[in-house]
């Protein structure tokens, strides 16, 4: 039955190349678009999943990472100095233009206390850490050479009310087509002075036995004596599902998803659906010829479907190479790109559940065939 398989199904080799060429671009596609779907999600809170604090304070009414205002440093102050937080630490993530001479692009700016033992730029490629000791000087990821590609150590740039000297180049750190910029609180403070002394997010460690229920109790006594701003608690896991729904939906990566991963299948069941039914079409006499010698209808089944399977089987690796060869090569242009073995996984499954039941109809027209067709002339 497996040499009967395979030799129906390679006896055109270059119709069995064209459908493999179909099935293996369809599956590119929904590979490449949960791929990127992973990777916007996973970029988009990596500047705060890594610094692992439990709880983070921001501006009231901040709904997600990229929505929050400036927090005065008098609030900050205050959450620090209280007797059950263990840590506390500024941070500042806020989008500014990145400036020269010549051209005008943006930049995420993250300020951050420099002796933070939680926070740091990472992946440095040039320059050292160090070196944001000194005042007004930031690294910048490496991605923001695609807008300016002579840019070097030691160039000054203007990055919101100050300039800046660039002092080193690291890399893994933006946003899709946003760099981030890593400076100190203070420098970071400076590029928006209207401000003031001010943060965008406390993160929090929480004293043994102290929860956020604790510390949400006592924020707000201080709010309602008027002694800090409002602000709004987040654990780490509310504030990236916040930001993952914005992006979702409010950032249309969804929709734009699910059209592509929709479209894919489609053209896989279109693919499949006439294949199938074509071949059967074509071999209508042989399929004849089985059932007169007694071929049961599982076995039938077992050469029909197991087509479908090597189809969907050598689709979804050419697919998933193909995948990994475009973003290698920078397909993306600057769109994140992260498989995920278990939504890879899914995907295959999917297909094949796909393929068996678009190859349903043509498997049925085959069990209606008269075995007597034989021996019509």
């Amino acid at each position: 039955m497996v040499n009967l398989m395979f030799r129906d199904l390679i006896h055109s080799k270059g119709k069995f190349l064209l459908i493999l060429i179909g099935l293996s671009v369809s599956m590119f596609l929904v590979q490449y678009s949960a791929g990127m779907y992973n990777g916007v999600l996973v970029q988009s809170t990596d500047a705060f999943d890594r610094f692992e604090f439990d709880v983070w304070i921001m501006e009231e009414d901040a709904e997600n990472f990229f929505e929050g205002g400036p927090i005065n440093d008098s609030t900050y102050e205050i959450i620090k100095a209280m007797n059950d937080v263990d840590e506390a630490e500024r941070l500042i993530f806020a989008n500014f233009d990145f400036e020269t001479e010549d051209y005008v692009a943006d930049v995420n700016l993250i300020g951050y206390e420099l002796d933070s033992e939680r926070i740091e730029p990472w992946d440095i490629i040039k320059g050292n850490i160090e070196d944001l000791d000194d005042e007004n000087t930031v690294i910048v990821d490496e991605s923001i050479k695609n807008n300016f590609p002579d840019l070097e150590i030691g160039d000054d740039v203007q990055i919101g009310e100050v300039e800046m000297e660039i002092v080193g180049f690291c890399k893994n750190a933006r946003f899709m087509f946003t760099p981030y910029a890593w400076a100190s609180i203070e420098t970071a403070q400076n590029a928006a002075p209207f401000f003031g002394n001010w943060s965008i997010m406390i993160g929090v460690e929480l004293g043994s036995g102290y929860e956020i229920d604790d510390l949400e109790d006592d924020i707000n006594d201080l709010i309602d004596l008027e002694i800090i701003e409002e602000v709004d608690i987040f654990t780490k896991q509310e504030l990236k599902e916040n930001t993952h729904n914005m992006i979702i939906n409010e950032g249309g990566l969804g929709g734009a998803i699910y059209t592509l991963v929709g479209l894919g299948f489609f053209v896989a069941m279109i693919i499949i659906t006439v294949v199938m039914y074509q071949s059967i079409q074509e071999k209508i006499p042989e399929f004849g010829t089985l059932k007169a010698i007694g071929a049961s209808k599982g076995l039938i089944n077992k050469m029909l479907i197991g087509q479908v399977f090597i189809y969907i089987t050598l689709s979804f690796i050419l697919g998933s190479i193909l995948t990994i060869l475009f973003d290698l090569m920078g397909g993306g242009a600057g769109m994140p790109i992260l498989l995920d073995i278990f939504a890879s996984i899914y995907i295959y499954l999917a297909y094949l559940a796909v393929g068996i039941a678009c190859s349903i109809f043509s498997i049925n027209k085959v069990h209606r065939i008269d075995p007597a067709i034989v021996f019509k002339g």
